[in-house]
């Protein structure tokens, strides 16, 4: 099993510009944490953002297929399959814009899921979620961290990173 860790930032935008932070054994992330950076993934990393990481003109499985083609190595599952894992089974043919924030959250975690990432790196993935929908999404990521994909997430909510197995706090 693949560990789970959060890295803890502080009140305020910006406030962790750049974070180097290495899952022990497993791999090492680059993890900026707020402002206007944007993670970028690369082999082995995937990438959760708050808004999902969806093209907006495409349908949630052509958002999935796209990332999987794009991908240095692919994830076995289908994209209808990942969208099922994610939970999402039978909204493949919706578009982001008829999305709730929760359903946005599960495509992106598909999207991201679609490379066969060794970890994915999660920057406030439950930020526009209410309090139910967040904790349900870190669910979601912790199976995702049992079926053997390490899971890094950023975050300024003590209860979301309470589900880590490791939280590394940053002022």
């Amino acid at each position: 099993m693949r560990r789970r860790a959060a890295v803890l930032a502080g009140p305020g935008p910006g406030s962790v510009p750049l974070v180097r932070y290495a899952v022990p054994g497993e791999c090492v992330a680059v993890l900026p944490a707020g402002g206007d950076a944007i993670p970028v993934g690369g082999p082995g990393v995937g990438v959760l953002l708050r808004r999902g990481n969806l093209f907006d003109h495409l349908t949630v499985e052509q958002n999935v297929t796209l990332a999987r083609r794009m991908a240095a190595r692919r994830a076995p599952e289908s994209a209808l399959d990942l969208l099922e894992l994610a939970g999402l089974p039978g909204r493949g043919g919706a578009y982001p814009a008829a999305l709730s924030a929760t359903e946005c959250a599960r495509a992106g975690l598909a999207v991201a899921l679609a490379g066969a990432p060794d970890v994915v790196v999660a920057d406030e993935p439950a930020g526009e979620l209410d309090r139910l929908a967040a904790l349900e999404l870190m669910d979601l990521l912790c199976a995702v961290a049992r079926r053997g994909t390490a899971v890094v997430v950023a975050t300024r909510d003590p209860a979301i990173a309470a589900a880590a197995h490791r939280i590394a706090r940053v002022a």
